[in-house]
C-alpha cells in the first residue's frame, strides 16, 4: 500500500477531529500503533477495515482510487464493489462525505433510554450531551422517529430537571453530599414527572430549540429556531416562539391524513429512493393526487 494512501487516511482522521486512539477505536483496531503504521505506509489496511473507513467517514471513493490503490491486505479490490458500499446506512456516523459536524444520531447513541430511528441526523457534535438531566432511576425515555432533522444546540431537557414542588423548599438536599443522609428522597410520584419525550418522523427542529420533559411532537412538524417547546406539537404543523405556539399547518387535512396513512418513512431504502422525486416535489396538488393513487 502506497504512502499516498497513508497520507489520505491521516487526512480523513484529522478532518474527523480524532486522535489516533479514537480513530483506531472507530475502525475496530486495538491500538493506535496500527493506525500510526498505516498512516506511515508501513501496514496495509484489510478489506473489512477499508469498508469501515469508507462507510463510517463517508469517504469519496475517487480519493482512494486516484492513487491507483489496487489491493488492501493482499486482497484485490473490485472498484465497482467498493463504490457500491456507499449506500444510505443509518448505522454509520457520517451521512455526508467530508461533513463531520452532521451525524446519524442512531450511530452515536450509548444510553439505553435514548431510542432513535433510521436516518435522523444532528447538525452538531455529541448529540447525547444535548439530552440533559437524564437519570436512569427515573426511567424516562427520549424517543425520536426516522428521518428527523435536528439543528445544532437543540436541547432535550428530561424529567431529572424537575424538583419536588409539594414541600416547603424545592432544594434537592437528597442529592447533595453532607445533606443526603438527612434528607428524605422523594418518591417518584412526588416529583413532577411528565413521562417520555417523543418526536415523530420527518420532524425538522431548528437550531437552539429547547424541548421540555414529556413533550410529544407529531410527524412532519417544523419547529422554528430558538423556540421553547413546553406543550405537544401537532403533526404537520409549523410552530415557533417562547413559548412555542402553532403558527399554521403545512398542508390541508386531506394531505396530512394521506401522509399519516402512507408512512413513507417506514418503507425500505429502495422504495424510498423511488418516492424521493414525489417527496421533493413542490407541486402539492400533484403530490396529493399521486399519494391518493398509492393509497387506493
Amino acid at each position: 500500500m502506497s504512502n499516498n494512501f497513508g497520507e489520505k487516511v491521516k487526512k480523513i482522521r484529522k478532518q474527523a477531529g480524532l486522535n489516533q486512539d479514537e480513530f483506531a477505536k472507530e475502525l475496530g483496531y486495538t491500538s493506535r500503533s496500527t493506525i500510526n503504521k498505516i498512516e506511515k505506509g508501513i501496514n496495509d489496511m484489510s478489506y473489512d477495515k477499508l469498508e469501515l473507513l469508507i462507510r463510517k467517514f463517508n469517504v469519496e471513493v475517487d480519493n482512494l482510487f486516484e492513487d491507483l490503490l489496487s489491493q488492501a491486505g493482499g486482497t484485490i479490490i473490485d472498484e465497482k464493489e467498493i463504490r457500491n458500499i456507499k449506500t444510505p446506512d443509518p448505522d454509520y456516523r457520517y451521512p455526508k462525505a467530508g461533513v463531520y459536524y452532521m451525524t446519524n444520531i442512531k450511530a452515536t447513541i450509548t444510553r439505553p433510554n435514548i431510542i432513535v430511528g433510521d436516518f435522523s441526523y444532528y447538525t452538531g457534535k455529541d448529540f447525547e450531551s444535548r439530552v440533559t438531566h437524564h437519570y436512569v432511576f427515573l426511567g424516562d425515555k427520549l424517543i425520536i422517529g426516522k428521518f428527523c432533522q435536528i439543528g445544532n444546540n437543540v436541547e432535550f431537557i428530561m424529567n431529572g430537571a424537575n424538583h419536588q414542588m409539594n414541600a416547603v423548599s424545592t432544594f434537592p438536599f437528597y442529592v447533595m453530599d453532607g445533606w443526603n443522609k438527612i434528607a428524605k428522597v422523594p418518591e417518584l410520584n412526588e416529583l413532577p414527572y411528565k413521562g417520555d419525550t417523543i418526536v415523530g418522523n420527518d420532524v425538522w427542529i431548528g437550531e437552539n430549540v429547547t424541548i421540555l420533559p414529556g413533550v410529544h411532537i407529531g410527524n412532519g412538524a417544523i419547529i422554528g429556531a430558538n423556540s421553547v417547546v413546553a406543550k405537544d406539537i401537532p403533526a404537520y404543523s409549523i410552530c415557533a416562539g417562547n413559548p412555542c405556539v402553532l403558527k399554521k399547518y403545512r398542508f390541508d387535512d386531506e394531505l396530512i391524513s394521506l401522509l399519516e396513512k402512507i408512512r413513507w418513512w417506514d418503507k425500505g431504502v429502495e422504495e424510498i429512493k423511488k418516492l424521493i422525486p414525489l417527496l421533493s416535489n413542490s407541486d402539492i396538488d400533484y403530490v396529493k393526487e399521486e399519494l391518493k393513487k398509492m393509497h387506493q
